[in-house]
């Protein structure tokens, strides 16, 4: 299967991101890293393969912003995903990242707005 060389996320979750990263990063006048689109995908992505299950297909067309090439570098994603087993060997791999990250980037932002932080407990904590 040929794979696409741009992935992204569907217009209303990438404008979900842009919120969630404007509320994340720091200010102008204030001192700290910055986050970027990439981290918080790969976060999502990283998330939905460990959740191991079946993300649903894109309501609609995605923005494919992110090139493959600079996202998943070392072809990690691509490594995790063959070795999951959530899909078949004739499914694009990167058309299923770009489902994981849609989920886990939607279900970030919600829980944002919910809390007002980020759940890394829920996802890291013991």
């Amino acid at each position: 299967m040929e794979e696409p060389n741009r992935i992204g996320l569907t217009p209303k979750t990438d404008s979900q991101l842009d919120d969630l990263l404007e509320e994340l990063n720091p200010q102008p006048d204030e001192v700290g890293e910055r986050l970027i689109k990439f981290d918080i995908y790969r976060l999502a992505v990283a998330l939905g393969i460990n959740r191991d299950d079946l993300p649903a297909p894109l309501s609609e067309k995605s923005t494919s912003s992110l090139r493959v090439n600079e996202l998943d570098p070392e072809g990690i994603f691509r490594i995790a995903v063959e070795n999951s087993g959530l899909i078949s060997s004739d499914s694009s791999i990167y058309e299923f990242v770009e489902r994981l990250a849609e989920r886990g980037v939607y279900e970030l932002c919600e829980k944002y707005q919910q809390t007002g932080q980020l759940p890394f407990e829920e996802y890291f904590g013991g």
